[in-house]
C-alpha cells in the first residue's frame, strides 16, 4: 500500500515564499490606498493599506527614512509583495511612501525621465566639453537673489577678465520653466562661451520647473555648453541630467568657469624663465659647436691648401718639362724648315754661281719653253744680261734634239 502524499506547512509556505521572491512583477511596484491602523514599534511602521474593495498589510522598516503617513491619508507605497512563512502572512513591504498628490507627481516625473532616457537625451555622448578658458559667461537666474552675487563674487576671486552677463529669468512659480526656455533660446545665439542656469535650494515643488520637458529639450538642443546649478548638492533635476555639466551649487558652477588668472600668470612667468634659460643653453651649445666646426674647417682648409700647393708644384714641373720638350721640338722643326727655305732661296742659288732665265716677266724653268729667237734675260747675283736664243737643244730620255736658227 502506497504511503499518502502530503506537504508540511513549512514546505508549503517556503514554496509560496519562493514564488513571491521569483515573481519580478511583484517587486518595485507602486500601490495607492488609504492608511488604516498605523502604529510604530521600535522604528518600524505597520499599517493596513486599503481601498473600497480590498486591503493588504504593509510594513515600513526603518520608517524614519521615508514619509510617515497618518490614518485616513491617501498615499502611494513603492515596495514589494512578501510572504512570511512562519505565520503565513502576505504583506507589502514599503520602501518609499509618498502622499498621493506628491506621489503622482513623482510617478509622472519618473515616467518622463525614463521616456527621455530612452531617447538618449541624457547620454554622455551628446554632452559638450566646457572651454578651458571662457571669455564670456551668461547666467540665467533671478537678478534679485543671492545666487548671482555668489557667482560674481566667486568668479572675481579668481579672475577679473571673464565677462559675466546676467539674463534675468523667473526661477520659481508657474511660468518659470517657460521663462528659462525663452531666455535660453535668445542667449544661445549670442556667442557666449558658457551658459549657467542657476537657482538656490528649495523644496521639491520649488524645483519642479527644472524638470519641465520643454526646458530639458531646450538644454539638449543648445549649441552653447550649459551648466546646470540648481538647488543644493543633494537635489537632482532633469535639467541637471541633460546639461553638459552639473554643478552641485551655483558657487560650484562659478568655480568651474573661473580659471585662476594668477596661476596662469605664474605659469607664463615660469615658462618664460625656462624658455630663456633653454635658449641661453642652446646658444651656448651652438657657440661651442660653431667653434669646433670652425677649427675643423680651418684644419681641413689648411690640409687642402697644402695638398693643392703640392699638386700645383707637381703640375708646374710637369708643364715646364713639357714646355721644354715642345720648345726643343719646335726649334728643331724650325731649323729644318729654315734650312729647306735657305736651300730653295733663289738668292742662295745665285750666290752659288747659278743664273735664272726670264722671258719678259715669266721665269723659264725648262729649256723646252724656249724657241730660237726668244729674247731672254740672264740673272746672276751681280747683275743681268740680255741674249737671243740661237739654238735649243733638248735632251729627252737619253736622246737629244737640236734646234738651230734658220734650220
Amino acid at each position: 500500500m502506497n504511503a499518502p502524499r502530503y506537504l508540511s506547512v513549512s514546505i508549503l509556505n517556503t514554496y509560496i515564499h519562493n514564488v513571491f521572491v521569483a515573481e519580478e512583477l511583484l517587486h518595485g511596484i507602486d500601490v495607492v490606498g488609504e492608511v488604516s491602523g498605523i502604529s510604530v514599534v521600535r522604528g518600524h511602521a505597520y499599517f493596513t493599506l486599503k481601498d473600497r474593495d480590498a486591503q493588504i498589510a504593509c510594513n515600513s522598516f526603518n520608517c524614519s527614512k521615508t514619509y510617515l503617513p497618518k490614518n485616513g491619508e491617501l498615499i502611494i507605497v513603492r515596495g514589494s509583495v512578501s510572504y512570511y512563512g512562519k505565520n503565513g502572512k502576505l504583506s507589502l513591504n514599503a520602501d518609499v511612501i509618498t502622499p498621493y498628490g506628491a506621489g503622482l507627481l513623482a510617478l509622472k516625473l519618473e515616467e518622463l525621465k525614463n521616456r527621455l532616457a530612452k531617447e538618449g537625451i541624457f547620454d554622455a555622448s551628446h554632452k559638450k566639453p566646457l572651454p578651458k578658458y571662457p571669455a564670456s559667461v551668461c547666467v540665467l537666474t533671478s537678478t534679485s537673489g543671492a545666487v548671482i552675487r555668489d557667482i560674481i563674487t566667486t568668479v572675481r576671486r579668481y579672475n577679473d577678465l571673464i565677462d559675466i552677463n546676467v539674463y534675468g529669468v523667473q526661477v520659481q512659480g508657474e511660468n518659470s520653466a517657460e521663462s528659462i526656455v525663452k531666455a535660453l533660446a535668445v542667449t544661445d545665439k549670442l556667442g557666449f562661451d558658457v551658459i549657467i542656469i542657476a537657482r538656490g535650494g528649495g523644496s521639491a515643488e520649488d524645483l519642479m520647473p527644472f524638470n519641465d520637458e520643454a526646458l530639458v529639450r531646450s538644454v539638449y538642443a543648445a549649441n552653447t555648453p550649459v551648466i546646470s546649478a540648481v538647488g543644493h548638492e543633494t537635489d537632482y533635476t532633469l535639467c541637471d541630467l541633460v546639461a553638459d555639466v552639473r554643478a552641485a551649487t551655483p558657487t560650484a558652477a562659478a568655480e568651474l568657469v573661473a580659471y585662476d588668472l594668477g596661476e596662469i600668470k605664474r605659469y607664463l612667468a615660469d615658462f618664460a624663465a625656462s624658455a630663456k634659460k633653454t635658449l641661453a643653453d642652446k646658444v651656448r651649445q651652438s657657440s661651442v659647436r660653431l667653434s669646433m666646426t670652425s677649427a675643423r674647417m680651418l684644419s681641413a682648409a689648411s690640409a687642402l691648401s697644402a695638398a693643392a700647393n703640392a699638386s700645383l708644384g707637381i703640375a708646374s714641373g710637369s708643364m715646364t718639362a713639357a714646355a721644354d720638350l715642345l720648345l726643343k721640338a719646335k726649334t728643331s722643326s724650325y731649323e729644318k724648315s729654315l734650312f729647306a727655305l735657305s736651300a730653295a732661296n733663289p738668292v742662295g742659288i745665285l750666290e752659288k754661281g747659278f743664273f735664272t732665265v726670264n722671258r719678259g716677266e715669266n721665269r723659264i724653268k725648262d729649256v723646252s719653253e724656249l724657241t730660237v729667237g726668244d729674247k731672254i734675260i740672264l740673272n746672276s747675283k751681280r747683275g743681268s744680261a740680255q741674249a737671243t736664243v740661237e739654238r735649243v737643244e733638248i735632251t729627252d730620255a737619253g736622246l737629244s734634239r737640236n734646234t738651230a736658227g734658220g734650220q
